[in-house]
């Protein structure tokens, strides 16, 4: 392969207009610069063949976005072990293992979480084509914002989320999904409905015990729908018209040198300008591509788009009393009061010798919404000595 150039520094620079009349964007693409998305059902091997895919070709792997990176902050602090202080039900903190068990719980946990991870994959999503745009590495991840349309139907067909949670996510995504560019090969790992269930109760002895007698993953009519239904009859065919599709039986696992062939065999680069295939990432012109790069960088009007003035969806939607007591919980991690790199009780350096520092850092900022203004009152500040004090004498648990 031929060497690509030095890689744009885009965490500190960022990537302004005036960047784009000295650093061009193309003179980093090589044939390997592309966006992989490898989908299919739980329990199957994706995240290994992700994992040799990324080493055969050069590529960045990215895990799919979890609820784990949504409470998990930037110091390795997870928000869900501050739910034995919260008083609403719907504040506390629901993932994929809570999903597994009661799909139903929390009065709309399942309509928040699903939400959470469209809109934070979505935002990944956006970083990774900042990082192909920046360095010209390409990237393989799990999943994509374009089938999360799968998972949200699928919920509210089982009587999972409120119909205001679905119309919700259907108006948004019809806003926003133009904004993005459709991975150029969808790789599809598939498997009989009852294989996916067998191999999840395995797993479920070992690394998830969750998910042993879940009312969600031994719910064969779910599984069959969402992964052999509507992802690989529905979401695939219309996605085949825009990126190329391989896929797999992976019921017993497979040979990786037959999908690194196929890849090779592919021609991602050669098609006619009017040809639906790959037709997202033919920008023709430098300014074309420069154009979606600072878009994809600097995030404002990405960011932007989520910040919708729709108030319907019942389900999403916390009360002042919830939402006060939501961010104040945020507040008491450690390394949320203030932004990453200076929390100096947390051994960041003092700020007053950080001048200049990049202001640029949203790849470090926690997902969820915090306002440090609902802190500005004397009983915060006197919790916050008294953690110092805590931390200080020693006590491991003195957050």
């Amino acid at each position: 392969m031929p060497q690509r150039a030095k890689p744009w520094d885009y965490k500190r620079w960022g990537f302004e207009w005036i960047h784009s009349v000295f650093d061009g964007t193309t003179k980093r693409f090589n044939e390997n610069s592309k966006l992989l998305v490898i989908d299919g059902p739980p329990a199957v091997g994706k995240t290994e063949v992700a994992k040799a895919l990324a080493e055969e070709f050069d590529l960045k792997f990215v895990p799919g976005f979890t609820m784990e990176d949504y409470y998990i902050n930037n110091y390795g602090y997870d928000l869900r072990e501050l739910d034995y202080k919260v008083e609403h039900e719907r504040v506390k903190s629901y993932d994929e293992k809570k999903f597994a068990q009661d799909p139903l719980g929390q009065d709309g946990g399942l309509d928040r979480m699903l939400w959470i991870l469209h809109m934070q994959r979505y935002l990944q999503y956006v970083d990774i084509l900042e990082h192909i745009f920046n360095t010209g590495q390409g990237v393989i991840t799990e999943r994509s914002p374009f089938s999360d349309w799968v998972y949200i139907d699928s919920a509210f067909n089982q009587g999972w989320i409120d119909r205001t949670t679905k119309a919700h996510y259907w108006k948004m995504r019809n806003l926003t999904i133009d904004a993005i560019l459709r991975p150029n090969l969808i790789i599809y790992l598939d498997a009989p409905t009852d294989v996916v269930q067998s191999k999840i109760r395995a797993r479920s002895k070992t690394s998830h015990p969750w998910e042993a007698n879940s009312p969600v993953w031994q719910n064969t009519d779910y599984v069959d729908e969402v992964y052999q239904r509507m992802l690989k009859k529905q979401y695939l065919p219309v996605a085949a018209e825009s990126s190329y599709v391989l896929q797999y039986d992976w019921s017993e696992g497979g040979d990786m040198e037959v999908i690194v062939e196929d890849i090779e065999r592919l021609q991602m680069d050669y098609h006619d300008k009017y040809d639906k295939q790959q037709k997202d990432w033919r920008l023709h012109t430098e300014d074309g591509f420069a154009s979606k790069r600072f878009e994809y960088t600097m995030k404002d009007d990405i960011r932007g788009q989520f910040r919708d003035p729709f108030w319907g969806a019942d389900k999403l939607i916390l009360s002042g009393a919830e939402g006060l007591e939501s961010e104040r919980l945020a507040l008491m991690l450690p390394g949320n009061f203030y932004r990453p790199g200076f929390n100096t009780i947390l051994g960041d350096p003092e700020p007053m010798f950080s001048i200049g520092k990049q202001g640029h850092a949203w790849h470090k900022d926690v997902p969820y919404h915090i306002d440090n203004w609902v802190a500005q009152d004397h009983e915060w500040f006197r919790d916050d000595d008294i953690r110092a004090s805590r931390k200080a004498a020693g006590d491991k648990d003195w957050w």
